[in-house]
C-alpha cells in the first residue's frame, strides 16, 4: 500500500480514502434498507392475509351453525353442499392462508397469539363444533363416543388455548386497547368450554348437539380479534416504515455532511498542496516575489510559513548580492572611464567629419531638390493645360455632333415640308380641274348659272395662287436642303478636325504623365540618396573599440541588463576577444551605454562575462546589438580566443 500511495498525488489518495470510507456505510445501509423492506413485504402480507380470514371464520361459524352460507366470494374451489366437509375445506383454506401470508410466522407474541386464536384455534374449535352439529346417528355407538370424546378435547383445547393465548397477548403489548378487543374470545372460550361438557355428559347417548350458541359466540369475536389484528400488524407495519425513513433520513444527512467535509478536506489539502508546490517551483527558478502560501494551522500552513521565511532570507541575501554587483559594478565602471572617454572622443571626431562631408552633399541635393520640385511644377502646369485643352476639344465634338445631328433633323425635316408642298400641288391642280368644270357646267346652265361662274373663276384664280406659292415654297426648300447639306459637310470636316487636335492633345497628356513618372522616380531617388546620406551621421554610434579582428560566428547568446532578471536570446554573428555582435527577433530592452550580462555558449560550460552596448539597431524585424566586452578574465579570453581559432 505504501508503494502504491507514493505513485499518486495526495488529493488522489484523499479521494481513494473516501471512497473506501463510504463503501461500508452504503453496503450496511443496503442491508438494513433490505432487511426493513423485507420486514415490510412480510408485515403487508399478513395484513393481507386477515383480510381473507375474517370472512372465512365467518363463514364456518354459519357451516357450524348448521347454515349455507355463500362460499364463492371466497379464494378457491369450496363445496356448495355445506356441512362438516364445508367447514374442514375453509379450515384449510385459512391455513393456507396463514401459510402464504406469514401469518403463521409471525415474529411478535401479541400479534402471533392473536394470529394463533384466529387461523389455528378458532378454525379448529369450528371444525369440532361442525363435526358435533353434524353427528352420524347411523354409526355404531362405540364409534360415535369416541368421535365426540376426541370433539370435546379438542373443543377444551382449543378453549384453553384462546384463555392462555390472549393473556399472553395482553401481557406483552403497550396497545391498552388489545385487552377490550380480546374479551369477546374469552366469551368464546367459555362456550367452547361449555359444549365440551355438554358433549362429556352426552357420552352415554352420543349425537347432535346444537352448538348454535357456540357459533354465535365465536362469532361475536371474530370482528374485534381481526381488528385488534390488522391495527397491531398496522402499527408494526407504520413503526417499521417509520424507522426506516428515519435511519434513511439521519444516514442520508451524515453522508451528505460526511461527504461534504471530506470534499472540504480534499479542496483545501489539494489547495494548499498547489500552493506550496508552486512556491517551492517558483523559489526553485529564481522567482522571489511574494506568492500566496498555505496560512491554515495545520502541517501545510507550517510548510507555508516555512516558504515565506525561506523566500525572504532568499530576498535579503539576493538584494546583499545586488549590492555587492552594484560595487562591483560601479568599480568597472571608475576603472574603464578613461577608456569610455576616448571612445567618446573618438566618435566625436568622427562624426564631426562625417557630418561636414554629410552636411555638403546634403546642400548639393537640396538644390538638386529644388530643381526638381520645379521640373515637377512645370510638369504638373502642362498636364493641367493639356487636360484643360482636352476637355475643350471633348465639349467642341460633342457640340458638333450635336449640330450634325441637328442639322441632320433639319433635312429630314425638309423634305417632309417638301413631301406637303407636293401634296399642295397636287391639290392645286384638281381644284382648277374643277373650276374649269364648273364653268363648263355654269355655260351649260346659261343665265341660271352665271353667278356660278363667277365662283368658278375665283376658285381658278386660287388655284392658281396655291400653284405659284407651292411652287415658290417647292424652290425655297431646295435651296434650304442644299444649305443643309453644305452645312453638314462643314460640321463634318470641324469634327475631323477637331479630333485631330483631340489625338495630339492627347499624345501631349501621355508626354506630360510621363514626364511626371519621371521627375516623381528622380524624387525617389534623389529622397533616398539623402536618406542614406543622413544615415551617414549615425555612423560614429556603431563605432566601438576592437582589440582584435572580429569572424563570423554563430550560436546562441543570451544577454539581459546587468542587475536585472530580463534576459533576451539571440544568435550569435561575430565575436572577437573585444566584443561580438548578435541579433535577435523585435525589440530589446537594452540601449547604447547599458551593461550586460552576457552568457555564450562556447563548447563545454556556459560563458559568462560583461559587456557594454555599443549600438542597437533595428532591421526589419531583427534587431542588431553590438557589444563591448569590459576587462574579460583571462579563463574567458582563453575560451573566445580557442573558438575563434577554432572557427577560422
Amino acid at each position: 500500500m505504501l508503494w502504491l500511495s507514493d505513485r499518486v498525488r495526495t488529493s488522489t489518495r484523499l479521494a481513494v480514502l473516501v471512497v473506501v470510507l463510504l463503501v461500508p456505510g452504503l453496503g450496511t445501509t443496503y442491508a438494513y434498507t433490505t432487511s426493513v423492506g423485507s420486514q415490510l413485504d412480510f408485515a403487508a402480507g399478513e395484513r393481507t392475509g386477515t383480510e381473507v380470514v375474517l370472512p372465512a371464520l365467518t363463514a364456518m361459524t354459519e357451516l357450524a351453525a348448521g347454515r349455507s352460507p355463500d362460499l364463492s366470494a371466497l379464494p378457491g374451489s369450496l363445496p356448495t353442499s355445506g356441512g362438516p366437509a364445508a367447514a374442514d375445506a375453509v379450515a384449510t383454506l385459512i391455513t393456507d392462508v396463514g401459510n402464504s401470508s406469514g401469518l403463521i410466522l409471525d415474529p411478535d407474541l401479541d400479534t402471533y397469539y392473536v394470529m394463533d386464536a384466529l387461523v389455528v384455534e378458532l378454525p379448529k374449535a369450528l371444525g369440532a363444533a361442525a363435526g358435533v352439529a353434524a353427528t352420524d346417528t347411523t354409526a355404531p355407538v362405540a364409534d360415535r363416543v369416541a368421535a365426540q370424546a376426541v370433539r370435546a378435547g379438542r373443543l377444551d383445547d382449543a378453549a384453553a388455548a384462546l384463555r392462555t393465548g390472549s393473556k399472553t397477548a395482553v401481557a406483552n403489548t403497550a396497545d391498552g386497547a388489545l385487552a377490550g378487543d380480546l374479551q369477546p374470545l374469552g366469551a368464546a372460550a367459555d362456550a367452547l368450554t361449555a359444549l365440551s361438557a355438554t358433549l362429556t355428559k352426552g357420552l352415554a347417548t352420543p349425537g347432535p348437539v346444537d352448538v348454535s350458541a357456540t357459533a354465535a359466540a365465536i362469532r361475536q369475536a371474530i370482528g374485534p380479534a381481526t381488528g385488534a389484528l390488522q391495527r397491531l400488524l398496522g402499527e408494526r407495519y407504520d413503526r417499521l416504515s417509520r424507522d426506516r425513513t428515519i435511519n434513511l433520513t439521519v444516514t442520508s444527512v451524515t453522508a451528505v455532511l460526511a461527504i461534504w467535509f471530506a470534499a472540504s478536506v480534499w479542496w483545501r489539502t489539494r489547495h494548499d498542496v498547489q500552493l506550496a508546490v508552486g512556491a517551492v517551483t517558483a523559489t526553485a527558478q529564481g522567482d522571489l516575489s511574494a506568492r500566496e502560501v498555505p496560512a491554515g494551522r495545520d502541517e501545510l500552513g507550517d510548510i507555508g510559513r516555512a516558504l515565506e521565511r525561506s523566500r525572504q532570507r532568499l530576498v535579503e541575501q539576493e538584494e546583499q548580492l545586488g549590492r555587492a554587483q552594484r560595487i562591483r559594478e560601479e568599480q568597472l565602471h571608475a576603472s574603464f572611464e578613461q577608456q569610455r572617454e576616448g571612445q567618446r572622443q573618438l566618435r566625436e571626431r568622427a562624426q564631426s567629419v562625417v557630418d561636414e562631408s554629410v552636411g555638403a552633399i546634403s546642400a548639393e541635393l537640396e538644390d538638386v531638390v529644388g530643381q526638381v520640385g520645379e521640373v515637377r511644377q512645370a510638369a504638373g502646369t502642362i498636364e493641367e493645360r493639356v487636360t484643360e485643352a482636352d476637355r475643350a476639344t471633348a465639349s467642341v465634338m460633342a457640340r458638333a455632333a450635336e449640330a450634325e445631328r441637328v442639322v441632320a433633323a433639319l433635312g429630314e425635316r425638309l423634305r417632309q415640308v417638301d413631301a406637303t408642298s407636293q401634296l399642295i400641288a397636287g391639290i392645286a391642280a384638281q381644284t382648277r380641274l374643277l373650276a374649269l368644270n364648273a364653268t363648263i357646267e355654269a355655260a351649260r346652265a346659261g343665265e341660271a348659272g352665271r353667278g356660278f361662274t363667277v365662283v368658278a373663276n375665283e376658285v381658278k384664280d386660287l388655284a392658281g395662287s396655291t400653284a405659284e406659292s407651292t411652287e415658290r415654297i417647292a424652290a425655297t426648300i431646295s435651296e434650304l436642303e442644299r444649305t443643309a447639306a453644305q452645312m453638314n459637310g462643314t460640321i463634318r470636316a470641324m469634327v475631323t478636325g477637331v479630333g485631330g487636335i483631340g489625338e495630339c492633345t492627347g499624345v501631349l497628356h501621355t508626354v506630360a504623365q510621363d514626364q511626371h513618372a519621371i521627375v516623381e522616380r528622380l524624387t525617389g531617388r534623389v529622397g533616398e540618396t539623402m536618406e542614406r546620406i543622413r544615415g551617414m551621421s549615425a555612423l560614429a554610434e556603431k563605432l566601438e573599440r576592437r582589440h582584435a579582428e572580429r569572424i563570423a560566428a554563430s550560436g546562441p547568446v543570451r544577454f539581459g541588463v546587468d542587475g536585472g532578471s530580463e534576459f533576451v536570446t539571440g544568435e550569435l554573428m561575430d565575436l572577437s576577444t573585444g566584443g561580438l555582435r548578435a541579433c535577435t527577433e523585435g525589440d530589446v530592452p537594452v540601449r547604447s551605454g547599458d551593461t550586460v550580462v552576457v552568457e555564450l555558449n562556447l563548447g563545454g560550460p556556459v560563458t559568462r562575462t560583461h559587456a557594454q552596448v555599443m549600438h542597437v539597431v533595428r532591421q526589419g524585424p531583427q534587431t542588431e546589438v553590438g557589444m563591448q566586452l569590459l576587462t574579460p578574465s583571462p579563463d574567458v579570453v582563453e575560451r573566445i580566443r580557442r573558438f575563434v581559432d577554432a572557427s577560422g
